[in-house]
């Protein structure tokens, strides 16, 4: 008696580990997906508007899970970050203005499809829309550039805290300069932190 406990106690043991250890993606479709509003920020910060000179080739790569903030690239105009989480992104514009959508990697090249947007008026859905990068990875930095489009390369940067300034992503000029982040928090109402 005391062996079969023993083997049922190791096999739930061991059923809940190989849970617990599953991939992301599979949690996703179990109904952990990301919510539009789950990060969301506010930041008239600028980033580096100069051309990346340094980019690895564009050939494909794995893309982890994390917090990427634009740095780099030539004539960025505003600030930008993305939240990956399994296959799920937000895209974050610089003012309280979300999408939400899947990516994969298709041929080497990141597809990303939006789905919903969210912002200060509130949340709704859109038509499925595609954007296709060439892209590679090299450490905490993702380069991107449109597959269809002749435009310059954008490096981004794998960060913990959307708000922290950095050598590229920093306060300009002479006026002042505002970054607020939130999570899980509701984007309609929210003021405009950048006037």
């Amino acid at each position: 008696m005391k062996k079969m406990l023993r083997a049922l106690s190791l096999s739930l043991s061991l059923s809940l580990l190989a849970t617990a250890c599953g991939d992301s993606h599979e949690k996703e479709e179990e109904g952990g997906t990301l919510q539009c509003h789950a990060v969301s920020w506010c930041s008239n910060m600028s980033v580096d508007d100069t051309e990346v000179t340094n980019a690895p080739a564009l050939t494909g790569g794995t893309l982890p899970d994390g917090l990427y903030r634009l740095e780099q690239g030539l004539g960025a105009r505003s600030t930008e970050a993305m939240l990956i989480k399994g296959s799920s992104f937000i895209h974050m514009e610089q003012v309280w203005d979300n999408t939400l959508g899947t990516w994969k990697v298709a041929d080497g090249k990141l597809v990303m499809t939006r789905a919903t947007s969210c912002d200060t008026s509130g949340e709704s859905s859109l038509e499925s829309n595609q954007d296709v990068f060439t892209f590679a990875v090299r450490g905490d930095e993702l380069f991107t550039r449109y597959d269809d489009v002749d435009q310059s390369i954008r490096r981004w940067k794998r960060v913990s805290d959307l708000c922290e300034a950095s050598n590229s992503f920093k306060c300009r000029g002479s006026r002042p300069c505002a970054c607020i982040s939130a999570t899980n928090e509701s984007l309609t109402g929210n003021q405009n932190c950048t006037l």
